[in-house]
């Protein structure tokens, strides 16, 4: 019997560690018929579940997603089903095994919560463990991405990380995809190299990107990225987190003389360090140039959404060479 809990952002490591165990646990030979994956049950077929006995010889495998019952103000059982639950995981036969799973969603700060009385009973009997998203500082990303690489038979130099990084941000599922994409057009060569970056994983959906470009005026990078960007998401999407940005950049560069980056950081709930980076790229840009770059970007979404322009490209475009 193996039951295990895991919750966090990184989707990527999360379902890696979910396959790994598959594989682990389960005779490649009834693994179809020894696996269920379900999502949020109902009560009865959450019980259902962790009270089933194998009807063949080996081990079972149930991945069963209960981010709803784990998050703040969804789903929940009532005292009696959670006893009942609880004598359940209590009594699991050697051959079953439950990996239960709160995925949340990327880019948001929240967590599983460990108040509810259902985590809490799966705390009990579960292996715990948490996926944190990684954030572009962090050098554990770095190990992270090598890693990936090398598990792809590739090699790749620190300076090449350290680009792709830039490139993609932390996303590692995009990352992976892009990988693979190298491994197969460097084939039958091994090592990435900047210019191979460069060139195939250019499909950056990293719109911090963009934001520096504007910045920085070059208006022929800013075209160039603003067009990667909507090959895969709808130009008022790019806008609204430029908003975004620029709106940070607002508060960061109207305040960094009357508040340390450590109050920034707990104002605007973003970490420290990426406070004291903005400051430094923003050190020779004005406050007025700021609020001019959010100006357009608003008038320019507001002459779409109000229907005074149709083209949205020409509009968009010129809001981010103005």
């Amino acid at each position: 019997m193996a039951l295990f809990l895991f919750h966090g952002q990184e989707e990527f490591l999360l379902e890696k560690e979910i396959k790994k165990l598959k594989n682990e646990l389960l005779d490649s030979s009834f693994a179809s018929m020894a696996y269920k994956v379900m999502d949020n049950p109902d009560y009865n077929d959450f019980i259902a579940c962790i009270q089933s006995v194998p009807l063949m010889f080996g081990n079972t495998l149930s991945v069963i997603y209960l981010d709803k019952y784990l998050m703040s103000g969804r789903l929940s059982f009532d005292d009696k089903q959670i006893e009942c639950i609880d004598e359940s995981l209590k009594n699991i036969p050697d051959s079953v095994n439950i990996i239960f799973v709160c995925k949340i969603p990327r880019d948001e700060n929240k967590k599983a919560d460990s108040r509810k009385k259902l985590f809490k009973v799966l705390s009990k009997y579960c292996q715990v463990r948490e996926f944190l998203q990684y954030k572009t500082y962090q050098k554990e990303l770095n190990s992270q991405i090598l890693s990936m690489v090398k598990e792809k038979g590739l090699t790749a130099s620190s300076d090449v990380i350290s680009l792709i990084i830039e490139q993609l941000g932390a996303n590692l599922t995009l990352i992976d995809s892009e990988l693979e994409k190298l491994q197969v057009a460097l084939h039958p060569d091994k090592n990435i190299t900047k210019e191979a970056v460069h060139k195939y994983c250019s499909s950056s959906e990293d719109v911090f990107i963009l934001a520096d470009l504007i910045i920085q005026g070059n208006k022929n990078e800013i075209l160039k990225q603003y067009n990667l960007l909507t090959e895969k998401r709808h130009p008022l999407e790019v806008f609204s987190v430029l908003q975004s940005n620029f709106q940070r950049f607002i508060f960061i560069k109207s305040y960094e003389k009357k508040m340390s980056a450590k109050d920034m950081s707990y104002k605007i709930k973003l970490h420290e360090y990426i406070i004291m980076k903005t400051q430094e790229k923003l050190r020779n840009t004005s406050l007025d140039k700021l609020l001019k770059i959010r100006e357009n970007l608003i008038n320019a979404e507001y002459k779409l959404k109000s229907g005074q322009s149709f083209v949205s490209d020409t509009v968009l475009e010129l809001a981010l060479l103005s």
